[in-house]
C-alpha cells in the first residue's frame, strides 16, 4: 500500500474511531454505573445497595469506585469519552504487546499487513461491543499482558502491582496468579497476592476501618461464585458455561419460547454439572502446560501458546460474562492468525473443503457479520438463545491445540 494511502486510511479511520466514541459515550452506558457508584461512595451511601442508574447493580471494587469518584459531578460524556480514548490507546498497546512474542523477521510486509487483518476482524467484534457498552474488559486484557510483560523483564514489583489492580477491579485476570506460581515467578506471585491485600484496605484511608469491611464484605456477598444465581442464567446476554451448559439440561425462560433443552434435571444436578465441566478446561491447562509445575519457559511464542489458552477459558468459567468479557480472547486469535501466515504452504496441502467449511463456520461467529444490522434482531436473538457464541468460543481451544510450537520450541 503507497505510504500516501495508508496515510488517508489512518485519517480515515480515525474519524470513525471519533465518531463511535462520541455516540457511544454521549448516552450512559456501563461506565455511567461505576462512575455513579463513585459518587455514592464520597456521599455516604452504600455503592452495594439500591438505588442503582440505570438500575444495573455495581459489582467492582470499593477502591474502583473511589478512583472513579472525581468524575461524578461532570456530565457523563465526559468521563465516558476520557475512558473511550483510553481503551483506543490500550488497543494498540496491546497489539504491541502480543506481536513482541513472535518472531516476524522472515515475514515479508504483505504477510505482516494480513496477519494484522485477519487478528483484526476476528476481533473487532468484541471491541466494538467493549467501546460501545464503555466496559473494562479491554483495560483488564492490556493490565494482564503489560503486568505479564514487566514481570518476564525483572521488574516483579510493577507487574504485580498492575496485576493485582486488575484483579482489584474484576476478577478475570485472577488465574494468572496461578500461572505465575506454576511457571517459577514466584517473587511476581507472591507480591501480586500482597498488592491484593494493600488494594482492598486502601480504601479505609478514607472511608474508615468499618466502614470499608462493611463494603468489602456487601461486595464479596454478591460476587460469592457459589451463589444460587451464578449457576443458571437463562437470560440472554451471558455467554460463558454458566449460561451454555444449564439451559441445555433443564428447562428455563428466555426470551424466546422454542424450547432448547433436551433434560430437565434438578437444580443439583445442573450444578454438579457444571462444576464437572468446569474442572475439566481447569486440568486442561495441564494440557496445554504440557510440563511439571514450578518449571520456568523461556521461549516466548511456547509461553504466547499457553497464556492463549488462558485468555479463552477464563471468561468461559466465570458466569454472568457478557459478549464485551471475549475481548479477552483477542490474544488467541492474534496467535491462530500469526501460525496461519506462517505456516500456510502446509496448511493449504493438509486442509480440504470439509475443514475450511468447518473453520469458516467458527470463525463467522467472531466477525462483525454477527451484528444486528447486519443478521436481522431476531436472527441475532435466536443466536443468543442457544449460546452460539461461547460454542464457537469452545471450538476455538481445539483449534488451539493443533495450531501448537513446534516440539524445538516447548
Amino acid at each position: 500500500m503507497k505510504k500516501s494511502y495508508l496515510k488517508y486510511l489512518k485519517i480515515i479511520l480515525c474519524v470513525l474511531a471519533a465518531f463511535y466514541a462520541y455516540r457511544c459515550a454521549h448516552v450512559g452506558h456501563d461506565f455511567e454505573v461505576f462512575v455513579y457508584a463513585g459518587g455514592k461512595l464520597i456521599h455516604g451511601q452504600n455503592i452495594y445497595k439500591p438505588p442503582f442508574i440505570q438500575n444495573l447493580q455495581y459489582y467492582y471494587s470499593p477502591l474502583f469506585a473511589l478512583l472513579l469518584a472525581p468524575f461524578a459531578g461532570l456530565p457523563i460524556i465526559i468521563p465516558q469519552i476520557l475512558w473511550i480514548f483510553f481503551s483506543y490507546f490500550l488497543l494498540y498497546r496491546i497489539w504491541i504487546l502480543c506481536a513482541d512474542y513472535f518472531d516476524t523477521s522472515k515475514f515479508t510486509y504483505q504477510q505482516k499487513l494480513i496477519w494484522f487483518i485477519v487478528s483484526l476482524l476476528l476481533s473487532i467484534r468484541f471491541i466494538l461491543i467493549d467501546i460501545g457498552f464503555v466496559q473494562m474488559t479491554t483495560f483488564l486484557l492490556w493490565a494482564s499482558l503489560q503486568s505479564i510483560k514487566w514481570i518476564r523483564d525483572g521488574r516483579y514489583i510493577s507487574g504485580a502491582a498492575l496485576l493485582a489492580l486488575a484483579i482489584n477491579i474484576k476478577l478475570l485476570p485472577l488465574a494468572f496468579v496461578f500461572y505465575l506460581f506454576y511457571r517459577s515467578y514466584y517473587k511476581a506471585a507472591i507480591f501480586t497476592c500482597l498488592f491484593y491485600v494493600l488494594y482492598l484496605f486502601i480504601p479505609a484511608i478514607y472511608l474508615g476501618w468499618d466502614r470499608n469491611m462493611s463494603l468489602m464484605h456487601d461486595w464479596f456477598a454478591i460476587i460469592n461464585p457459589v451463589n444460587k444465581e451464578w449457576t443458571i442464567e437463562a437470560e440472554d446476554g451471558p455467554s460463558s458455561l454458566v449460561a451454555l451448559i444449564p439451559v441445555y439440561i433443564t428447562k428455563t425462560t428466555g426470551v424466546l419460547t422454542f424450547k432448547r433443552n433436551f433434560l430437565d434435571l434438578g437444580f443439583s444436578q445442573v450444578s454438579l454439572i457444571l462444576n464437572i465441566v468446569r474442572l475439566a478446561f481447569v486440568l486442561l491447562t495441564l494440557a496445554f502446560l504440557g510440563t511439571l509445575p514450578f518449571k520456568p519457559i523461556k521461549n516466548k511464542l511456547r509461553l504466547f501458546w499457553e497464556m492463549s489458552y488462558l485468555f479463552i477459558v477464563i471468561p468461559l468459567l466465570y458466569p454472568h460474562q457478557q459478549q464485551y468479557a471475549f475481548v479477552y480472547i483477542i490474544p488467541a486469535f492474534i496467535y491462530l492468525a500469526w501460525y496461519f501466515v506462517a505456516n500456510w504452504d502446509a496448511i493449504k496441502l493438509k486442509f480440504n473443503v470439509v475443514t475450511w467449511v468447518l473453520l469458516a463456520i467458527v470463525c463467522f461467529n467472531f466477525t462483525p457479520l454477527i451484528g444486528r444490522d447486519v443478521i436481522t434482531s431476531h436472527f441475532f436473538e435466536v443466536l443468543l438463545y442457544l449460546r452460539i457464541l461461547p460454542m464457537a468460543v469452545i471450538m476455538l481451544i481445539p483449534l488451539l491445540w493443533i495450531c501448537k510450537p513446534k516440539p524445538e520450541l516447548v
